[in-house]
Protein backbone atom coordinates (compact mmCIF):
# COMPACT_ATOMS: atom_id res chain seq x y z
CA UNK A 1 0.00 0.00 0.00
CA UNK A 2 1.19 3.52 -0.80
CA UNK A 3 2.43 5.30 2.34
CA UNK A 4 0.58 8.53 3.27
CA UNK A 5 2.40 11.58 1.90
CA UNK A 6 4.64 9.50 -0.36
CA UNK A 7 4.43 10.51 -4.05
CA UNK A 8 3.14 7.88 -6.45
CA UNK A 9 6.00 6.52 -8.57
CA UNK A 10 5.01 5.34 -12.07
CA UNK A 11 7.07 3.98 -14.97
CA UNK A 12 5.57 4.42 -18.47
CA UNK A 13 6.52 1.98 -21.25
CA UNK A 14 5.62 3.30 -24.71
CA UNK A 15 7.21 2.96 -28.13
CA UNK A 16 5.78 6.33 -29.22
CA UNK A 17 6.45 9.49 -27.21
CA UNK A 18 7.11 13.19 -27.64
CA UNK A 19 8.30 14.53 -30.06
CA UNK A 20 6.66 11.82 -32.23
CA UNK A 21 3.45 13.05 -33.87
CA UNK A 22 1.04 10.19 -33.11
CA UNK A 23 -2.03 9.69 -30.93
CA UNK A 24 -0.05 7.40 -28.62
CA UNK A 25 2.77 9.95 -28.24
CA UNK A 26 0.27 12.68 -27.33
CA UNK A 27 -1.59 10.39 -24.90
CA UNK A 28 1.52 9.28 -23.04
CA UNK A 29 3.40 12.59 -23.04
CA UNK A 30 0.46 14.76 -22.00
CA UNK A 31 -0.56 12.27 -19.31
CA UNK A 32 3.00 12.07 -17.97
CA UNK A 33 3.19 15.86 -17.71
CA UNK A 34 -0.20 16.12 -16.01
CA UNK A 35 0.57 13.37 -13.47
CA UNK A 36 3.89 15.07 -12.75
CA UNK A 37 2.03 18.34 -12.09
CA UNK A 38 -0.24 16.40 -9.71
CA UNK A 39 2.77 15.42 -7.61
CA UNK A 40 3.51 11.98 -9.07
CA UNK A 41 7.05 10.85 -9.82
CA UNK A 42 6.81 9.78 -13.47
CA UNK A 43 9.55 8.16 -15.54
CA UNK A 44 9.29 6.98 -19.16
CA UNK A 45 10.96 4.38 -21.37
CA UNK A 46 10.18 5.23 -25.00
CA UNK A 47 11.42 4.66 -28.53
CA UNK A 48 13.71 7.24 -30.10
CA UNK A 49 11.80 9.85 -32.15
CA UNK A 50 10.75 8.03 -35.33
CA UNK A 51 7.16 8.92 -36.21
CA UNK A 52 6.65 12.35 -37.73
CA UNK A 53 9.38 14.05 -35.71
CA UNK A 54 9.39 17.76 -36.67
CA UNK A 55 12.86 18.35 -35.23
CA UNK A 56 11.73 20.53 -32.34
CA UNK A 57 13.91 20.84 -29.25
CA UNK A 58 13.08 18.16 -26.66
CA UNK A 59 12.12 19.36 -23.18
CA UNK A 60 10.82 16.61 -20.89
CA UNK A 61 10.51 18.85 -17.82
CA UNK A 62 10.50 16.91 -14.54
CA UNK A 63 9.83 13.60 -16.29
CA UNK A 64 12.90 11.37 -16.71
CA UNK A 65 12.82 9.78 -20.18
CA UNK A 66 15.05 7.02 -21.59
CA UNK A 67 14.84 6.76 -25.38
CA UNK A 68 15.59 3.39 -26.96
CA UNK A 69 17.34 2.97 -30.32
CA UNK A 70 15.12 1.18 -32.86
CA UNK A 71 15.58 -0.90 -35.99
CA UNK A 72 14.06 1.41 -38.59
CA UNK A 73 10.79 0.34 -40.22
CA UNK A 74 11.16 0.96 -43.95
CA UNK A 75 8.07 -0.79 -45.29
CA UNK A 76 10.09 -3.85 -46.34
CA UNK A 77 7.55 -6.50 -45.39
CA UNK A 78 6.21 -8.08 -42.23
CA UNK A 79 9.58 -9.16 -40.83
CA UNK A 80 10.97 -5.63 -41.03
CA UNK A 81 7.78 -4.59 -39.21
CA UNK A 82 8.22 -7.25 -36.49
CA UNK A 83 11.95 -6.54 -36.01
CA UNK A 84 11.15 -2.84 -35.61
CA UNK A 85 8.85 -3.63 -32.69
CA UNK A 86 11.12 -6.31 -31.20
CA UNK A 87 13.99 -3.82 -31.09
CA UNK A 88 11.91 -1.64 -28.79
CA UNK A 89 10.79 -4.56 -26.63
CA UNK A 90 14.32 -5.78 -25.88
CA UNK A 91 15.70 -2.24 -25.73
CA UNK A 92 13.05 -1.19 -23.19
CA UNK A 93 13.80 -4.15 -20.92
CA UNK A 94 17.51 -3.28 -21.06
CA UNK A 95 16.82 0.44 -20.48
CA UNK A 96 14.78 -0.35 -17.34
CA UNK A 97 18.09 -0.82 -15.50
CA UNK A 98 18.60 2.95 -15.78
CA UNK A 99 15.40 3.53 -13.81
CA UNK A 100 16.44 2.57 -10.32
CA UNK A 101 14.45 2.15 -7.15
CA UNK A 102 10.94 0.87 -6.49
CA UNK A 103 7.97 1.82 -8.66
CA UNK A 104 4.35 1.56 -7.56
CA UNK A 105 3.04 0.81 -11.07
CA UNK A 106 4.29 0.11 -14.60
CA UNK A 107 1.90 1.48 -17.27
CA UNK A 108 2.59 -0.09 -20.68
CA UNK A 109 0.67 1.09 -23.74
CA UNK A 110 -0.21 -1.24 -26.63
CA UNK A 111 -0.23 -1.65 -29.60
CA UNK A 112 2.09 -3.11 -30.44
CA UNK A 113 1.67 -6.07 -28.07
CA UNK A 114 5.46 -6.24 -27.80
CA UNK A 115 5.24 -3.15 -25.59
CA UNK A 116 2.91 -5.10 -23.31
CA UNK A 117 5.43 -7.96 -23.14
CA UNK A 118 8.16 -5.46 -22.23
CA UNK A 119 5.90 -3.94 -19.57
CA UNK A 120 5.17 -7.37 -18.07
CA UNK A 121 8.89 -8.28 -17.98
CA UNK A 122 9.87 -4.93 -16.45
CA UNK A 123 7.12 -5.17 -13.83
CA UNK A 124 8.47 -8.61 -12.87
CA UNK A 125 12.04 -7.30 -12.69
CA UNK A 126 10.90 -4.33 -10.57
CA UNK A 127 8.63 -6.57 -8.46
CA UNK A 128 5.69 -4.25 -8.98
CA UNK A 129 2.27 -4.19 -10.64
CA UNK A 130 1.47 -3.89 -14.34
CA UNK A 131 -1.33 -1.75 -15.75
CA UNK A 132 -1.75 -2.60 -19.44
CA UNK A 133 -3.15 0.18 -21.64
CA UNK A 134 -4.93 -0.86 -24.86
CA UNK A 135 -5.42 1.80 -27.57
CA UNK A 136 -6.28 -0.51 -30.50
CA UNK A 137 -7.21 -4.18 -30.75
CA UNK A 138 -4.01 -5.85 -31.90
CA UNK A 139 -3.23 -7.88 -34.01
CA UNK A 140 -6.53 -7.14 -35.84
CA UNK A 141 -5.61 -3.47 -36.33
CA UNK A 142 -2.29 -4.57 -37.88
CA UNK A 143 -4.22 -6.73 -40.36
CA UNK A 144 -6.48 -3.79 -41.31
CA UNK A 145 -3.36 -1.65 -41.84
CA UNK A 146 -1.96 -4.28 -44.21
CA UNK A 147 1.03 -5.02 -41.98
CA UNK A 148 0.42 -8.74 -41.36
CA UNK A 149 -1.88 -11.47 -42.69
CA UNK A 150 -5.02 -12.39 -40.79
CA UNK A 151 -4.48 -16.11 -41.34
CA UNK A 152 -0.76 -16.68 -40.83
CA UNK A 153 1.38 -17.85 -37.92
CA UNK A 154 2.16 -14.31 -36.70
CA UNK A 155 -1.53 -13.51 -36.32
CA UNK A 156 -2.28 -16.74 -34.44
CA UNK A 157 0.72 -16.29 -32.15
CA UNK A 158 -0.25 -12.68 -31.45
CA UNK A 159 -3.78 -13.75 -30.46
CA UNK A 160 -2.28 -16.07 -27.83
CA UNK A 161 -0.04 -13.27 -26.53
CA UNK A 162 -3.03 -10.91 -26.46
CA UNK A 163 -5.05 -13.32 -24.29
CA UNK A 164 -2.09 -13.95 -21.95
CA UNK A 165 -1.38 -10.25 -21.43
CA UNK A 166 -5.03 -9.53 -20.61
CA UNK A 167 -4.84 -12.23 -17.93
CA UNK A 168 -1.36 -11.42 -16.59
CA UNK A 169 -1.82 -7.66 -16.14
CA UNK A 170 -2.85 -6.50 -12.67
CA UNK A 171 -5.10 -3.83 -14.19
CA UNK A 172 -6.28 -2.87 -17.68
CA UNK A 173 -7.10 0.49 -19.24
CA UNK A 174 -8.45 1.25 -22.72
CA UNK A 175 -9.83 4.12 -24.81
CA UNK A 176 -13.48 3.26 -25.57
CA UNK A 177 -16.52 1.41 -24.23
CA UNK A 178 -16.82 -1.14 -27.12
CA UNK A 179 -13.13 -1.94 -26.64
CA UNK A 180 -13.74 -2.54 -22.94
CA UNK A 181 -16.63 -4.87 -23.86
CA UNK A 182 -14.38 -6.82 -26.25
CA UNK A 183 -11.52 -7.14 -23.75
CA UNK A 184 -13.87 -8.22 -20.97
CA UNK A 185 -15.25 -10.98 -23.19
CA UNK A 186 -11.84 -12.04 -24.55
CA UNK A 187 -10.12 -12.08 -21.15
CA UNK A 188 -12.83 -14.05 -19.39
CA UNK A 189 -14.39 -11.24 -17.37
CA UNK A 190 -11.61 -8.69 -16.75
CA UNK A 191 -13.12 -5.29 -17.57
CA UNK A 192 -10.72 -2.39 -18.27
CA UNK A 193 -11.09 1.11 -16.91
CA UNK A 194 -11.77 3.61 -19.73
CA UNK A 195 -9.27 6.45 -20.11
CA UNK A 196 -10.42 8.37 -23.18
CA UNK A 197 -7.98 9.91 -25.66
CA UNK A 198 -9.04 13.35 -24.55
CA UNK A 199 -7.57 16.83 -25.10
CA UNK A 200 -5.70 18.96 -22.53
CA UNK A 201 -7.63 21.86 -21.03
CA UNK A 202 -4.95 24.34 -22.13
CA UNK A 203 -5.69 23.49 -25.79
CA UNK A 204 -9.41 24.20 -25.48
CA UNK A 205 -10.81 27.67 -26.14
CA UNK A 206 -13.22 29.04 -23.56
CA UNK A 207 -15.78 30.45 -25.98
CA UNK A 208 -17.18 29.33 -29.37
CA UNK A 209 -15.44 30.86 -32.37
CA UNK A 210 -17.21 33.28 -34.76
CA UNK A 211 -19.30 31.73 -37.53
CA UNK A 212 -19.24 32.97 -41.14
CA UNK A 213 -22.69 33.52 -42.62
CA UNK A 214 -21.91 32.01 -46.02
CA UNK A 215 -18.27 31.14 -46.86
CA UNK A 216 -17.32 31.92 -50.46
CA UNK A 217 -15.48 28.59 -50.48
CA UNK A 218 -16.26 25.98 -47.83
CA UNK A 219 -13.03 24.41 -46.54
CA UNK A 220 -13.39 20.92 -45.05
CA UNK A 221 -10.26 19.77 -43.21
CA UNK A 222 -8.83 16.34 -42.44
CA UNK A 223 -5.70 16.36 -40.28
CA UNK A 224 -3.86 13.22 -39.21
CA UNK A 225 -2.38 9.99 -40.50
CA UNK A 226 -2.71 9.03 -44.18
CA UNK A 227 -2.71 5.24 -43.84
CA UNK A 228 -4.73 2.25 -45.01
CA UNK A 229 -7.19 2.48 -42.11
CA UNK A 230 -8.03 6.12 -42.89
CA UNK A 231 -9.06 5.25 -46.49
CA UNK A 232 -8.56 8.82 -47.71
CA UNK A 233 -9.03 7.81 -51.34
CA UNK A 234 -12.72 8.21 -50.44
CA UNK A 235 -12.10 11.97 -50.18
CA UNK A 236 -10.52 12.02 -53.65
CA UNK A 237 -13.57 10.21 -55.05
CA UNK A 238 -15.94 12.67 -53.34
CA UNK A 239 -13.93 15.61 -54.71
CA UNK A 240 -14.15 14.09 -58.20
CA UNK A 241 -17.95 13.82 -57.88
CA UNK A 242 -18.23 17.49 -56.89
CA UNK A 243 -15.84 18.56 -59.68
CA UNK A 244 -17.90 16.66 -62.25
CA UNK A 245 -21.00 18.52 -61.02
CA UNK A 246 -19.14 21.81 -61.47
CA UNK A 247 -19.15 22.59 -57.72
CA UNK A 248 -15.95 24.51 -56.95
CA UNK A 249 -17.26 26.12 -53.75
CA UNK A 250 -16.27 23.12 -51.61
CA UNK A 251 -12.60 22.40 -51.00
CA UNK A 252 -11.16 19.39 -49.17
CA UNK A 253 -7.90 19.98 -47.30
CA UNK A 254 -5.80 17.00 -46.14
CA UNK A 255 -2.91 17.61 -43.72
CA UNK A 256 -0.45 15.05 -42.35
CA UNK A 257 1.73 12.18 -43.47
CA UNK A 258 1.55 8.44 -44.01
CA UNK A 259 2.09 5.53 -46.35
CA UNK A 260 -0.75 6.54 -48.70
CA UNK A 261 0.26 10.17 -49.13
CA UNK A 262 2.16 9.65 -52.45
CA UNK A 263 -0.78 7.69 -53.87
CA UNK A 264 -3.22 10.45 -52.90
CA UNK A 265 -1.00 13.14 -54.44
CA UNK A 266 -0.73 11.13 -57.68
CA UNK A 267 -4.51 10.65 -57.81
CA UNK A 268 -5.10 14.41 -57.49
CA UNK A 269 -2.65 15.12 -60.33
CA UNK A 270 -3.98 12.41 -62.61
CA UNK A 271 -7.58 13.55 -62.17
CA UNK A 272 -6.57 17.22 -62.36
CA UNK A 273 -8.62 18.04 -59.26
CA UNK A 274 -8.42 21.64 -58.09
CA UNK A 275 -10.87 21.21 -55.19
CA UNK A 276 -8.62 19.09 -52.96
CA UNK A 277 -5.17 19.88 -51.57
CA UNK A 278 -2.59 18.02 -49.47
CA UNK A 279 -0.11 19.49 -46.98
CA UNK A 280 2.64 17.99 -44.82
CA UNK A 281 2.66 17.10 -41.15
CA UNK A 282 2.34 19.85 -38.52
CA UNK A 283 2.73 20.04 -34.74
CA UNK A 284 -0.27 19.39 -32.52
CA UNK A 285 -0.35 23.05 -31.53
CA UNK A 286 -0.56 24.10 -35.18
CA UNK A 287 -3.12 21.36 -35.85
CA UNK A 288 -5.40 22.80 -33.15
CA UNK A 289 -5.04 26.25 -34.71
CA UNK A 290 -5.98 24.88 -38.15
CA UNK A 291 -9.02 23.12 -36.68
CA UNK A 292 -10.23 26.45 -35.30
CA UNK A 293 -9.51 28.30 -38.56
CA UNK A 294 -11.37 25.94 -40.92
CA UNK A 295 -15.11 25.86 -41.69
CA UNK A 296 -15.66 22.14 -41.06
CA UNK A 297 -13.84 18.86 -40.47
CA UNK A 298 -14.08 15.30 -41.76
CA UNK A 299 -13.07 11.91 -40.40
CA UNK A 300 -13.74 8.28 -41.26
CA UNK A 301 -12.16 4.84 -40.87
CA UNK A 302 -12.46 1.62 -42.85
CA UNK A 303 -15.64 -0.18 -41.87
CA UNK A 304 -14.21 -3.63 -41.11
CA UNK A 305 -15.69 -4.51 -37.71
CA UNK A 306 -12.41 -3.79 -35.88
CA UNK A 307 -11.98 -0.02 -35.98
CA UNK A 308 -15.45 0.57 -34.51
CA UNK A 309 -14.12 -0.63 -31.15
CA UNK A 310 -11.91 2.43 -30.77
CA UNK A 311 -12.37 6.21 -30.83
CA UNK A 312 -9.84 8.10 -32.98
CA UNK A 313 -8.09 10.65 -30.78
CA UNK A 314 -8.72 13.37 -33.35
CA UNK A 315 -12.46 13.13 -32.57
CA UNK A 316 -11.84 15.14 -29.40
CA UNK A 317 -9.36 17.51 -31.09
CA UNK A 318 -11.98 18.17 -33.77
CA UNK A 319 -14.76 18.72 -31.24
CA UNK A 320 -12.65 21.25 -29.35
CA UNK A 321 -12.79 23.44 -32.45
CA UNK A 322 -16.57 23.77 -32.15
CA UNK A 323 -16.98 23.31 -35.92
CA UNK A 324 -19.31 20.98 -37.88
CA UNK A 325 -17.82 17.50 -38.31
CA UNK A 326 -18.55 15.19 -41.24
CA UNK A 327 -17.90 11.68 -39.95
CA UNK A 328 -17.94 8.11 -41.20
CA UNK A 329 -17.41 6.28 -37.91
CA UNK A 330 -19.15 3.45 -36.08
CA UNK A 331 -19.35 2.47 -32.42
CA UNK A 332 -18.97 4.91 -29.54
CA UNK A 333 -17.35 7.57 -31.76
CA UNK A 334 -20.53 7.62 -33.85
CA UNK A 335 -22.65 7.95 -30.69
CA UNK A 336 -20.58 10.88 -29.40
CA UNK A 337 -20.54 12.83 -32.67
CA UNK A 338 -24.16 11.96 -33.40
CA UNK A 339 -25.25 13.61 -30.15
CA UNK A 340 -24.49 17.03 -31.70
CA UNK A 341 -26.95 18.01 -34.44
CA UNK A 342 -24.39 20.16 -36.27
CA UNK A 343 -22.38 17.05 -37.20
CA UNK A 344 -23.24 15.01 -40.31
CA UNK A 345 -22.82 11.25 -40.81
CA UNK A 346 -21.83 9.55 -44.07
CA UNK A 347 -21.19 5.91 -44.95
CA UNK A 348 -17.37 5.40 -44.79
CA UNK A 349 -17.55 3.28 -47.95
CA UNK A 350 -19.66 5.73 -50.01
CA UNK A 351 -17.91 8.79 -51.52
CA UNK A 352 -21.26 9.93 -52.94
CA UNK A 353 -22.58 10.33 -49.38
CA UNK A 354 -19.56 12.41 -48.35
CA UNK A 355 -20.11 14.63 -51.39
CA UNK A 356 -23.84 14.91 -50.61
CA UNK A 357 -23.24 15.83 -46.96
CA UNK A 358 -20.62 18.39 -47.98
CA UNK A 359 -23.22 20.03 -50.25
CA UNK A 360 -25.82 19.91 -47.47
CA UNK A 361 -23.36 21.64 -45.15
CA UNK A 362 -22.60 24.27 -47.80
CA UNK A 363 -26.30 25.05 -48.26
CA UNK A 364 -27.06 25.20 -44.52
CA UNK A 365 -23.73 26.32 -43.16
CA UNK A 366 -24.66 29.03 -40.68
CA UNK A 367 -27.38 26.98 -38.97
CA UNK A 368 -25.21 23.84 -38.71
CA UNK A 369 -22.13 25.80 -37.61
CA UNK A 370 -24.04 27.44 -34.75
CA UNK A 371 -25.41 24.12 -33.48
CA UNK A 372 -21.96 22.51 -33.86
CA UNK A 373 -20.74 24.83 -31.12
CA UNK A 374 -22.10 22.13 -28.77
CA UNK A 375 -19.03 20.04 -29.71
CA UNK A 376 -16.89 22.38 -27.62
CA UNK A 377 -19.27 22.19 -24.65
CA UNK A 378 -19.32 18.39 -24.78
CA UNK A 379 -15.52 18.17 -24.77
CA UNK A 380 -15.17 20.52 -21.81
CA UNK A 381 -17.76 18.58 -19.82
CA UNK A 382 -16.59 15.03 -20.53
CA UNK A 383 -13.36 14.66 -22.49
CA UNK A 384 -10.53 16.69 -20.98
CA UNK A 385 -7.14 14.98 -20.64
CA UNK A 386 -6.74 16.57 -17.21
CA UNK A 387 -9.75 14.65 -15.87
CA UNK A 388 -8.53 11.44 -17.48
CA UNK A 389 -5.17 11.92 -15.71
CA UNK A 390 -6.98 12.36 -12.39
CA UNK A 391 -8.90 9.14 -13.03
CA UNK A 392 -5.68 7.34 -13.92
CA UNK A 393 -3.94 8.59 -10.78
CA UNK A 394 -6.81 7.18 -8.72
CA UNK A 395 -6.47 3.80 -10.50
CA UNK A 396 -2.71 3.73 -9.87
CA UNK A 397 -3.14 4.74 -6.21
CA UNK A 398 -5.55 1.86 -5.62
CA UNK A 399 -3.14 -0.55 -7.32
CA UNK A 400 -0.29 0.67 -5.10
Amino acid sequence: MLSPGKPLRVLFITQFYYPDVTACAFRMHETAQLLSQMGCNVEVIAGEPHKGDLGQQINDGKVKVSRVKLIKYEGKGKWNYILHYLSFMFGAIKASRRHRGAFDVVWASSPPLFTGIAGWAIAKLKKTRLCLDIRDIWPESAVVAGQISGTGFLFKAAKVVEWLLYRLADQLTCVARPMADYIEKTSGGRRPQIIYNAIPHNMVTEHPLPVESEPSQLRILYIGNMGYCQNLSLVIEAAAILAKEGNQKIRFVIVGNGIEKPMLEDAIKQRKLSNVEIHGIVSKERAIEMIRETHALMLHLKDDGTMDKTIPSKVFDYMAGGRPILYGLKGEACDILGSVSGNLYYDPAAPSQLAAQAKHLQQNYRQLAITAGANLTLVKENYLRDRMAERLKDIFSKMA
